[in-house]
């Protein structure tokens, strides 16, 4: 299967999922925590050589499933994917269901990466920015990459702000050079 039907594919199941939600149900963010707990526990060799061995029964991988103690909207809808055989497809599920998620709740997440680590005052700052920007609540995910040089990238809803230092550097050889 090609990649973007892959995640075509993924993304329906996502949608499907989040459709079926009710008020009695696990909230939508629950469910998001509870597959990717799922998916982290699939994770671990021992777990993932078994679940994920051609010789595994459908059954014997529902039985795995009803181990992992989860809502029973998540274990019907992990049933489902195992009755499918479309296992291989739920981390990009997850993510699109968490995408559904954010959305749902009017949040973004925006990817900052800098140089140093950043003070609490500037990520605060920044999020009041990205939110006037964005019109959104905005969660910050911050990492360190010294190799920016300064300044910060920032990735928010598809966009790319790069204020590095290297990036800058990179327009100016291109603009001499030329």
């Amino acid at each position: 299967m090609s990649i973007i039907k892959h995640s075509q594919v993924a993304k329906r199941y996502a949608e499907a999922l989040f459709a079926t939600i009710t008020p009695s149900d696990q909230t939508p963010v629950g469910i998001s925590e509870e597959i990717q707990q799922v998916i982290s526990i699939l994770e671990d060799p021992k777990i993932h050589s078994v679940f994920h061995h051609p010789k595994t029964s459908k059954e014997r991988k529902g039985e795995l499933i009803k181990l992992m103690k989860v809502s029973p909207i998540t274990e019907t809808f992990l049933l489902l994917i195992v009755e499918k055989s479309r296992e291989e497809l739920l981390p990009s599920i997850a993510y699109h269901f968490e995408q559904l998620v954010l959305d749902a709740e009017q949040t973004t997440i925006a990817e900052i990466v800098s140089a140093i680590p950043l003070t609490t005052d500037t990520l605060e700052g920044l999020t009041q920015r990205l939110q006037k920007l964005t019109g959104k609540t905005v969660r910050l995910q911050t990492s360190v990459d010294p190799s920016i040089g300064g300044g910060m990238i920032i990735k928010v809803d598809g966009k790319v702000l790069d204020g590095s230092v290297s990036h800058t550097l990179k327009q100016f050889q291109r603009s001499f050079i030329n």
